[in-house]
């Protein structure tokens, strides 16, 4: 049954918790919040644990965790996203996505070339940038939130690829340090190109109120970045991803960034 359609999930933490304690969940009706149903909220998971090794059907979104790392949260909380969850921001919002093709940056002898994907990552985000003016959108809201934040989605494909290439396994240790190094330079990069794109234009219309909020989430990225393992990737991939993040929030602290969310 219904699988012509993506269903997703979102919890918080404090039904995280009620799990992990085996406590009671109290399930409430959307629209006024009036408690509809009491159960457990650990037989709440199996359910959906069970529906998803079924089907692949409903994925898991996790809430809290996800306005912890809005950009926006002085605007609007996050609340869904698209059906394939590649994007999650604000109600009544747009993003183009683009792709990467990752196998592109490597040589023969499993060499990586990180400033080509750099310069790439920017020229990509360029081009975005450049289509958010020159889109056409379904509702004048949409239009009007996507002109004021100007949302990206930049992504890469062929990470298996890859992987198999350096001969490497996907669920290993070093897979995953790759990936995590990978995305932190290209989301590095792209945030550092979108506050210099912001120094020449103008940042977001929606900065101003984010300001801060938008330089904590920051700031969590370039930490985070800070905390891959070392294991199985090269030092010059992990440290280029060290650079741009330090490099994209001092020049954010400076000049805003001209995208509320990349």
């Amino acid at each position: 049954q219904f699988q012509n359609a993506n269903h997703s999930v979102r919890v918080t933490d404090e039904f995280m918790n009620g799990v992990e304690k085996d406590g009671p969940w109290q399930t409430r009706a959307v629209r006024d919040g009036i408690p509809v149903e009491t159960m457990k909220a650990r037989d709440m998971l199996k359910v959906i644990s069970e529906a998803a090794w079924v089907c692949g059907d409903p994925g898991m979104q996790f809430d809290t965790t996800i306005n912890d790392w809005h950009t926006c949260p002085q605007t609007a909380a996050i609340n869904a996203s698209n059906p394939c969850s590649e994007y999650m921001f604000l109600d009544d919002s747009a993003c183009n996505l683009a792709s990467i093709n990752l196998m592109k940056y490597l040589d023969d002898e499993g060499n990586f070339d990180v400033e080509g994907f750099r310069h790439t990552v920017r020229v990509v985000l360029l081009a975005q940038e450049i289509l958010v003016d020159n889109a056409s959108y379904p509702t004048p809201r949409i239009a009007q939130n996507s002109h004021d934040y100007r949302p990206l989605g930049l992504g890469y494909a062929n990470l298996g690829a890859l992987l198999m290439s350096l001969g490497l396994a996907y669920d290993s240790d070093a897979g995953r340090n790759w990936a995590a190094c990978l995305t932190a330079l290209m989301h590095g990069e792209a945030n550092r190109a979108s506050a210099e794109f912001a120094a020449h234009v103008g940042p977001f219309r929606g900065f101003p109120r984010n300001r801060n909020a938008m330089l904590r989430v920051m700031r969590k990225h370039r930490d985070a970045a800070r905390e891959i393992s070392p294991e199985g990737v090269p030092e010059s991939l992990l440290m280029a991803a060290h650079r741009v993040w330090d490099k994209a929030i001092e020049l954010g602290e400076k000049n805003g960034y001209r995208n509320g969310q990349v």
